[in-house]
């Protein structure tokens, strides 16, 4: 893969002196010191140029973001000879944000309200696969929900269960109840979605794909922008840090009040806060890794993750109660 990947560096404009592999990229400085990476894009050219636009965007809007290196012929891709995408972009030296100091959460809040903010005037049009629906996330949980079923359904018919397998089943009513209780809410929510609650979002916003500078914070990785509720973003990160501090109520309002001066969360989007953090996704999410693993195996780790889960609900549940009195009052 060395020389493969030297190959496409050829593509660029640029003498690059050192290369070093990441996970899933390659860091690449040339002669002048300037740092660039390079990773496999998944997705259409169009996508890539309408990416590339909306960092240059982002650009003039004086945030500081990472941008798309060209190559030699004026490309925002190079696709290898397998038919392979690759882009290069810029890169920002910096540390992840610290998922255990409270201002690098509360500066990451405010940093993503500010970026939603900077969102509100990109007026290209998005295609509809970019796009999502207000019932997107309606659909989501059903599909889950589905999801669910089969796994159980799979789980019951095999005849000597694991450990993961038995505290599966033991916890799939409970859990099950309350994707239903979501999905119901979700179809009878009163107040509909206006168009200001939707924009372009980051897509995978965590404390990952943000650094801190001695410059401020900088938002990187934005392959799976799209345009949906901005809620969704903060749901996102405001949902693995709470699993995190085991549902810690301080730090969960925190972060709420934190994206609220910066940009104020309605009445809906509080709502679907309380929603996306009342389903029990990661129940789903460790039976989905489950269900899509080699049965064969112990599923150790799908064990221990399942533990978690269940030592965490009774804070988890104690935290819903204080928002679902904090959105409905």
């Amino acid at each position: 893969m060395y020389n493969r990947t030297e190959i496409i560096l050829e593509a660029y404009p640029y003498e690059f002196t050192d290369i070093q592999k990441g996970r899933g990229v390659y860091f690449c400085l040339d002669k002048n010191g300037d740092k660039k990476i390079l990773k496999e894009f998944s997705g259409s050219v169009s996508k890539a140029e309408l990416l590339d636009l909306f960092l240059k965007y982002l650009k003039e809007k004086g945030s500081r973001t990472e941008q798309i290196v060209y190559t030699k012929e004026d490309g925002v891709l190079f696709t290898d000879i397998d038919e392979t995408r690759y882009y290069m972009r810029t890169w920002t030296d910096g540390k992840e944000c610290d998922t255990r100091n409270r201002e690098d959460i509360l500066c990451a809040v405010r940093r993503l309200a500010r970026f939603h903010l900077d969102t509100a005037d990109f007026t290209e049009e998005m295609p509809d696969t970019l796009c999502r629906t207000p019932d997107f996330l309606e659909q989501e949980y059903e599909r889950h929900t589905r999801e669910l079923h089969k796994v159980r359904n799979y789980i019951r018919s095999r005849k000597k269960k694991n450990e993961f397998e038995a505290r599966f089943l033991n916890e799939y009513t409970y859990y099950l109840n309350q994707a239903d209780e979501a999905v119901d809410r979700l179809q009878n929510m009163e107040e509909q979605p206006e168009d200001q609650y939707f924009g372009i979002c980051h897509g995978d916003y965590s404390q990952h794909n943000l650094l801190m500078t001695a410059n401020g914070p900088v938002i990187i990785n934005y392959e799976r922008f799209c345009k949906d509720a901005y809620v969704s973003d903060f749901a996102h990160f405001f949902r693995k840090i709470m699993e995190k501090h085991n549902w810690n109520t301080g730090i969960g309002m925190d972060m709420i009040h934190a994206y609220d001066k910066v940009r104020r969360l309605e009445r809906w989007e509080l709502g679907q806060l309380y929603l996306r953090m009342a389903y029990p996704e990661k129940f789903w999410k460790v039976a989905n890794h489950y269900f899509n693993s080699r049965k064969s195996w112990a599923n150790n780790r799908d064990s221990e993750k399942l533990v978690k889960i269940c030592s965490q609900e009774k804070e988890r549940r104690e935290f819903l109660k204080i928002l679902q009195y904090f959105v409905h009052g």
